[in-house]
């Protein structure tokens, strides 16, 4: 999925209008023809999934997006028209779709086939070996079957290992201890524990056969280069600079608090390469670090110079941070059976 089929459906009218009236009828639970906020809240939500967002509420740093994607709508105080409904979603679909361009999302099926090779594998050897080493901390020489599951989150879905982040992937998992008979307090060795490793794994390829998943997975490598490639592009610059500026409360001066210079961070992120606050746990780190070497969160205001000096100079600590150190990213996520059909639309 790259983003290509994402924005020709939004772009054919016959299409786009057919999915805005029948999105918006499901939307419209009062059949009053206008949408109130709650009521949207259910394609927000789903905007906020496919961008790799926090569920709305669970992060303070994140949240203020949702807010922000909210505003697009309106105040919502006579409620949202279908129109204008159509609107602002053409617009934060076509903005997903350019995203999608950049970074592509693989849709795979995982029926079994792929982690049952790799359990029969001299490779699934090598790594039962370093999960034990790894789990075994206090170097006791063995460790309970129950780490097993632990040792499952090592693998990816490029093994055929579908993510345990979901649900539905634990009870599998479940599922197939069971049918391995492994009891999760049996205290395993090193050679044991492979072994019973490699039949939890041959076990879960079982029943992925029977009861197949679909998953949506991407991998993303903040280096540094889309900071570089912004700062030689002058035009984009600026005007990604004038955006976030434009979207700063100023006071009657025309200056803005210091503490808005992370919302001007992620208004300009997209353009720099990076992703939201709160997406990406490393980043989050790098970009603190940025703020403290420069201490941007001082308190105090920032005219419109300072505030684009200020920017530059996060970003730049940004770029110099990724260059050297930089941080590679996997998502993996189940796709429910509704959306894996659709083949197009995040939602």
């Amino acid at each position: 999925m790259d983003g290509k089929s994402l924005k020709a459906f939004v772009e054919n009218d016959k299409s786009w209008k057919a999915y805005v009236d029948e999105k918006f009828a499901t939307l419209d639970k009062g059949h009053t023809g206008k949408l109130t906020h709650t009521e949207l809240q259910p394609a927000i939500a789903a905007v906020g999934n496919a961008l790799g967002l926090p569920p709305m509420g669970e992060s303070p740093e994140t949240d203020h997006i949702y807010t922000e994607m909210f505003s697009e709508f309106g105040n919502g105080g006579e409620g949202i028209s279908k129109e204008r409904f159509g609107i602002v979603m053409r617009d934060i679909l076509l903005g997903l779709g350019d995203g999608l361009e950049r970074e592509p999302v693989a849709i795979s099926a995982l029926d079994g086939t792929k982690l049952q090779q790799f359990g029969n594998s001299a490779e699934f050897e090598v790594d039962a070996i370093t999960a034990f080493s790894t789990l075994d901390t206090d170097m006791k020489g063995s460790l309970p079957a129950s780490a097993i599951k632990t040792a499952m989150q090592r693998l990816s879905v490029d093994q055929g290992m579908p993510p345990q982040t979901d649900p539905s992937v634990s009870e599998q998992i479940q599922k197939a201890f069971k049918m391995a008979g492994i009891q999760g307090d049996q205290s395993l060795n090193q050679y044991d524990f492979v072994e019973v490793y490699r039949k939890a794994v041959l076990a879960l390829a079982e029943c992925l056969k029977g009861n197949p998943l679909t998953v949506a997975h991407t991998e993303k490598t903040f280096d540094g280069s889309s900071i570089t490639a912004l700062l030689k592009d002058k035009p984009a610059l600026d005007a990604a600079l004038n955006e976030a500026w434009q979207a700063m409360p100023r006071s009657s001066g025309g200056t803005v608090p210091k503490q808005y210079l992370r919302v001007g961070l992620d208004i300009l992120a997209p353009y720099a390469g990076l992703p939201p606050v709160g997406a990406v746990e490393e980043m989050d780190y790098v970009v603190n670090e940025a703020f403290k070497v420069l201490d941007a969160d001082a308190g105090g205001s920032v005219d419109r110079q300072d505030f684009d000096k200020s920017l530059l100079e996060v970003i730049g600590s940004i770029m110099l941070q990724l260059s050297g150190k930089p941080i590679g990213v996997q998502s993996s996520g189940i796709v429910p059976p509704q959306r894996a059909t659709s083949g197009i639309m995040p939602f």
